[in-house]
């Protein structure tokens, strides 16, 4: 499994929970659908997957999804096929595939997937160049048509070394060293290796071959040339941020691409706009070094991903605590008068806290005042109701709101909500509680509970926050329940991609949570 990738879809399902809404099957009009497909390179003699990226403005769920896949050029060897028995493809000739879609097919602003095609080419075929046009189209929207490039490579396997497990305590250092090995008789011309690492895990040089965004580490490349059946290694300098929560444990998992496989994904992910792996370094070159003895010139694909891998274990010794505080609010106003209501949380520190999976770091579950109607709802909260992903009260009126995936000490993140009151209640109360029962990996161990439910006050004379919660049946709610069907869309849209192969760096357009100081 791309695990790398994987860890990125788990961000991708909080993000469907916490800045996207669930599609609503019936919109007068759908969204135009943007297709983005990267480059195919296939093995010769072996397979690989087209998957098609789709992406919208706004979420929706269409109907009446089809797409095309067709061949065109000097692609004689090369065929297509059904990527699943149960996809509704079917085949016109080897160089063309038909897939329709019964059910809904979700886009939005995160990315999504339909039915995919598997490619396959014969032995002969190496060297062969061509194109591949993908067509989509659905009830109410514009056709999208995507043409790309298709090329038959030589297939080599590189190794990943194994599992690595070092400790350190806030603010220590500890080096990676990652292994490849060339498993084939062939000369690999070039390699590359994706990382992906905790927030906590920090770089102490930055070198000229590697590649880094806000100083955090996501390629390097090396131009040596890996001997068949030869071993290389390469060793990260490391350090743990000095706010690591402790103890804990964290990780960085790291992917080899042969030099064709990352020029193509390099190619796809600055054709469809999205940022490319950062800048290079100025503290030197990192070698990729053989560590043992070993047992063409033409473009080289890996159709054996899933030993590709190596996995870094960080054990993070010492004690270091966070502790979250429910930011409350107050609020005036007279019936039919619309008042603002900035709730919040805010990390009192030492650690800041960050999702191992890159999940949101932090969930609350917010409760409305009685007599109030919801007439604007912050961008990271969603109505939680009975099937909410939170634990919370069915007769009242909660919503559910996430931090991003950090929340650094000293930081607050606020969420406003717009209310419009119905009838003056006098101290009529809501609240805020932090990190509720859930069905997801809530933060548990805060470094004081005591602080974690604040009040919302209308109408009161106690402004002092406290402590909220019972039985309040609340306002009236606004928007789109959660429910699940677009959570499972993401992940299956994960699995396909991690068939696809289509590795690195996120495909996913987020909205960001602001943080205030």
């Amino acid at each position: 499994m791309n695990r790398v990738l994987g860890r990125r879809v788990l961000a991708a399902c909080a993000a469907a929970v916490a800045t996207a809404a669930v599609a609503a099957p019936a919109q007068a009009a759908g969204p135009a659908v943007d297709l983005l497909l990267p480059d195919v390179t296939v093995a010769a003699g072996g397979n690989t997957y087209a998957a098609p990226l789709l992406f919208a403005a706004e979420d929706d769920a269409l109907t009446g999804g089809k797409i095309v896949y067709e061949l065109s050029g000097d692609l004689d060897g090369v065929a297509l096929a059904t990527a699943d028995a149960d996809a509704g493809c079917v085949n016109e000739g080897p160089a063309k595939l038909v897939c329709t879609n019964d059910f809904y097919t979700f886009v939005g602003p995160d990315g999504g997937l339909t039915d995919y095609a598997a490619v396959t080419a014969t032995k002969s075929a190496l060297g062969e160049k061509g194109k591949l046009t993908v067509t989509f189209s659905a009830d109410g929207i514009a056709t999208s048509t995507r043409t790309v490039d298709v090329t038959v490579a030589e297939g080599v396997d590189l190794v990943a070394g194994k599992k690595q497990s070092v400790s350190a305590k806030p603010g220590g250092g500890f080096t990676a060293s990652l292994q490849v090995t060339n498993s084939t008789d062939a000369v690999v011309h070039g390699t590359a290796l994706l990382a992906g690492t905790d927030y906590a895990i920090a770089g102490v040089k930055q070198f000229s071959n590697c590649f880094y965004a806000d100083g955090v580490l996501n390629a390097c490349t090396f131009d040596e040339e890996l001997q068949p059946g030869a071993t290389y290694q390469v060793e990260l300098p490391y350090q743990l941020r000095k706010d690591t929560l402790a103890p804990g444990r964290v990780a960085g998992e790291y992917e080899w691409l042969t030099a064709g496989d990352y020029d193509d994904l390099i190619k796809f992910v600055g054709d469809s706009g999205f940022d490319g792996p950062g800048n290079p370094g100025a503290d030197g070159k990192l070698t990729l070094k053989q560590v043992s003895t070993p047992k063409s010139a033409a473009k080289q694909t890996d159709p054996n991903p899933e030993n590709n891998w190596q996995d870094l274990d960080v054990t993070v010794t010492g004690q270091q605590a966070a502790d979250l505080a429910a930011v409350g609010a107050t609020a005036t106003g007279a019936a039919g008068a619309t008042v603002t209501v900035p709730v919040g949380v805010k990390n009192l520190g030492p650690a800041t806290l960050a999702s191992q999976f890159g999940l949101p770091a932090v969930a609350a579950l917010v409760t409305i005042p009685a007599a109030t109607k919801v007439t604007g709802v912050p961008d990271a909260c969603f109505p939680n109701g009975a099937d909410g992903i939170l634990k919370g009260n069915p007769k009242a009126v909660q919503y559910a709101c996430f931090t991003d995936e950090v929340l650094p000490a000293g930081s607050t993140v606020t969420w406003k909500f717009t209310l419009k009151i119905t009838k003056v209640v006098p101290g009529a109360r809501g609240s805020v509680q932090l990190n509720p029962k859930c069905e997801c990996d809530a933060f548990k161990p805060d470094a004081n509970k005591a602080n974690d439910t604040a009040q919302i006050v209308l109408n009161g004379t106690d402004t002092s926050g406290g402590t909220g919660g019972g039985e309040n049946t609340g306002g009236e709610g606004g928007g789109l329940p959660i429910t699940g069907p677009q959570t499972a869309f993401i992940g299956v849209a994960g699995a396909v991609l991690i068939a696809a192969g289509i590795t690195g760096f996120v495909v996913t357009r987020r909205r960001r949570t602001r943080f205030e100081a």
